[in-house]
C-alpha cells in the first residue's frame, strides 16, 4: 500500500497558531481554552478549504489537552496522541446522513461518558443539509447536552441553517484568506517538498484558490516532484487557465470594435482546448478589476493583479465609458447562463456575445442605445475641441478659391495693393463707326467680337433691403425665446436629455401647453422617462414659473430650416 498522503492532509494545521488567515477566530478560541470557559457547541461557517474542519479537529484536541501551550494542544499528552484514532471525537458528514434516525440514533449514545478523552466531541460537517426533520431532533440535545458532550457543527450554507439552531451555538465566521497569505504558506510547502516554482506562478495559484487554502494545495500537488522549475507560463498551460494576455487581447479587440480580431483570439483559444467557459469567467472578472480602477485610486487592494496588469487595467478603464463597461457585464453574465445550460454550440455563443460587444448596433435594449449616444457624444465632444476620432487634430482647410474670383479688399495689405487702372490700361474693341482722336495700340485688340456700347448711362444698382421673415407661429403658438437656457438647466442635471433638446425649437401653446420639435428619432421616447421628464418639466417651471403639459413629437429637417432661415438674414 502507497504511504502518499496528499498535501491538503499532510500539511494541515494540528495546532491553532498554524492556521492562517483566521486570527479573529484562533486568538478567541485560544483565550477560551487557557480560561477554561468552553461552550458546549460552536458553528463554523465559511466558504471552502477556509479552515473550520482543521479548527474542529484542533479544539476538540484542544478541550482535553492535559497541558495547553498558549491555548494550542501539547501534542504529547496520552490525549493529544490518541485524539487521530479515539472513539471520543466523532465526525459526521451529514450530507451522508440527512435523516432523523441518524440524529436519534447519535442523541442515544451522547449520554454516554467519554473513555479516553475528558469530553466527547461531535463533529457535524456540511451540517445545512439535515432535514428539518433532522433538525428538530437535535434541539433539545444541543440545548442541554451532557457536561462532557461539545458539538461543533461546520457549514458553507449558513443561510440553510434554522435560527432555532442558531440561537443554540456560539457562532464564528470564517474569512477567505488572501492571496499573498496563501502564496506565503505554499512558497514554505514547496521549499519543504523540494517543488521547483517561480513566485509568478505561485500567485497564479494563489488568485485561482479564491481564497481556499486546500484548493491552493490541490493544485501545487500538480507540480509534486517535477524535474525542472515551474514557471507561470508553464503553470497556466497544465492548470487550463487561459490566462491574462488572452483576456487582454480580446478586450483589446473590443475596445478598437475589431470583430475580425476578436474571432481570431476566441478561434486560438478554442484550438489550445481552453475552456470557453473559463474564458468567459475570466472575461468577466477583468471587466469588474477595470470598473473598480476606474472608481478607485489605489485598486492594489481589491484586485488580486501585478502592478503592470493593474496598469494596463488603467488604459482599458479610459477607452471604455461607463456605459460601455456595464454593457459588457450584461452580456457576459447572459453569456455565462447560456453557457451553463448549453452542451453544444458553446464557441458560438461567445462569438456572438463578443460580436455584440464590438458592434452595438446588433442589439436594441435600452443599455446599447445608452452606450450609442455616450459614443457619439465623445466624438462630438472631440470634433468640437478640433480633433478627430482617431485622435488627430484637425487641421484648418483654406477656403478654396475660383478661378477668375478677385481677393477681397481685406485680404491686402495696404502696401501691396495694386494701382487703380487708368483709361488707357482697360482693354476694349473699338467701334469702327466712333470717333477716336488718340493712338491705337494692340492692347486693345482684346476682345475678338465686338460689344456694342449702351448710350444709356450707367447708373448704380439701387440697394434692396432684405425682407423679414414670415412670422408663421399663431397667436395660440409662440416661439419659446429661452430655449438655449432650458437647455443648460436640463443640462445640469442630465445632460443625455440635453442632448436630445439641441437642433431642436420649443413652443408655448394656449392651455398650458409646451411643445417640443426635435430631430433625434429616440428623443421622444427617452424624454419620457421619470428622470428625464422630472428634469424638464423642472427646468420649464423654472422659465415660465408655472408647470406646462408638455408634448414632445419629432419633425426631420428642422436643422436644415434654421440654417435656411439665417441664410436668407444674411
Amino acid at each position: 500500500m502507497s504511504s502518499y498522503k496528499a498535501l491538503y492532509r499532510k500539511w494541515r494545521p494540528s495546532v491553532f497558531s498554524d492556521v492562517i488567515g483566521q486570527e479573529h477566530i484562533t486568538s478567541v478560541l485560544k483565550s477560551e481554552i487557557m480560561s477554561q470557559s468552553v461552550s458546549h457547541a460552536y458553528l463554523f461557517c465559511g466558504s471552502r478549504g477556509t479552515g473550520k474542519t482543521t479548527c474542529a479537529k484542533i479544539l476538540s484536541k484542544a478541550v482535553s489537552c492535559d497541558n495547553p501551550v498558549d491555548g494550542d494542544p501539547c501534542e504529547k499528552c496520552p490525549s493529544c496522541l490518541a485524539a487521530e484514532n479515539t472513539l471520543d471525537i466523532y465526525e459526521i458528514d451529514a450530507a451522508s446522513y440527512t435523516g432523523v434516525d441518524n440524529i436519534r440514533e447519535l442523541r442515544d449514545t451522547v449520554v454516554y461518558p467519554p473513555s479516553e478523552m475528558k469530553r466527547r466531541v461531535y463533529i457535524i460537517d456540511e451540517v445545512h443539509m439535515l432535514t428539518d426533520s433532522a433538525f428538530n431532533a437535535l434541539l433539545k440535545t444541543l440545548e442541554e447536552p451532557p457536561a462532557h458532550a461539545m458539538f461543533i457543527l461546520a457549514t458553507t450554507e449558513l443561510r440553510k441553517i434554522p435560527a432555532t439552531i442558531l440561537s443554540r451555538c456560539k457562532r464564528f465566521d470564517f474569512h477567505r484568506i488572501t492571496p499573498e497569505k496563501i502564496c506565503e504558506r505554499l512558497r514554505m510547502i514547496s521549499d519543504e517538498e523540494n517543488i521547483k516554482i517561480t513566485d509568478g506562478a505561485l500567485m497564479l495559484i494563489s488568485r485561482l484558490a479564491t481564497g481556499a487554502m486546500r484548493d491552493a494545495l490541490s493544485m501545487l500537488e500538480l507540480f509534486y516532484k517535477a524535474d525542472h522549475e515551474i514557471t507561470e507560463e508553464e503553470a497556466t498551460e497544465r492548470l487550463g487557465v487561459v490566462g491574462r494576455s488572452v483576456v487582454f487581447a480580446l478586450l483589446d479587440a473590443v475596445c478598437q470594435k475589431d470583430t475580425a480580431s476578436a474571432l481570431a483570439v476566441i478561434s486560438e483559444a478554442y484550438n489550445n482546448s481552453k475552456d470557453l467557459g473559463v474564458l468567459c469567467s475570466e472575461f468577466s472578472d477583468t471587466l469588474r478589476d477595470i470598473i473598480v480602477t476606474k472608481y478607485v485610486k489605489d485598486p492594489s487592494k481589491l484586485i488580486d493583479a501585478t502592478q503592470s496588469d493593474i496598469e494596463k487595467l488603467k488604459g482599458f478603464s479610459s477607452k471604455l465609458s461607463d456605459e460601455k463597461l456595464m454593457y459588457c457585464c450584461e452580456l457576459c453574465e447572459d453569456m455565462q447562463a447560456r453557457l451553463s445550460r448549453a452542451v453544444f454550440s458553446r464557441r458560438t455563443i461567445i462569438e456572438t456575445g463578443i460580436i455584440k460587444m464590438c458592434e452595438e448596433k446588433l442589439s436594441f435594449d435600452t443599455a446599447t442605445l445608452l452606450t450609442r449616444i455616450s459614443d457619439l457624444e465623445e466624438k462630438i465632444a472631440m470634433m468640437s475641441a478640433g480633433i478627430t476620432p482617431s485622435g488627430t487634430p484637425v487641421s484648418p482647410k483654406a477656403p478654396e478659391k475660383k478661378a477668375n474670383e478677385m481677393p477681397a479688399p481685406s485680404d491686402i495689405p495696404f502696401d501691396e495693393a495694386p494701382p487703380m487702372p487708368s483709361d488707357s490700361d482697360i482693354p476694349f474693341d473699338m467701334p469702327s463707326d466712333m470717333p477716336f482722336d488718340g493712338p491705337y495700340t494692340e492692347k486693345m485688340q482684346v476682345n475678338k467680337a465686338p460689344k456694342p456700347i449702351s448710350p444709356r448711362p450707367l447708373s448704380p444698382r439701387p440697394l434692396v433691403k432684405p425682407q423679414a421673415l414670415e412670422d408663421t407661429s399663431s397667436p395660440e403658438r409662440k416661439p419659446l425665446m429661452s430655449y438655449a437656457e432650458l437647455i443648460e438647466d436640463v443640462a445640469s442635471c442630465d445632460k443625455i436629455a440635453a442632448s436630445m433638446l439641441e437642433g431642436g425649437r420649443g413652443y408655448i401653446c394656449d392651455g398650458n401647453v409646451c411643445e417640443f420639435e426635435v430631430t433625434n428619432p429616440i428623443a421622444p421616447m427617452l424624454l419620457k422617462q421619470g428622470d428625464k421628464a422630472a428634469c424638464l418639466e423642472a427646468a420649464l417651471t423654472k422659465i415660465l414659473g408655472y408647470t406646462p403639459n408638455i408634448k414632445i413629437k419629432f419633425v426631420a429637417g428642422v436643422i436644415q430650416q434654421n440654417k435656411a432661415d439665417l441664410s436668407s438674414l444674411e
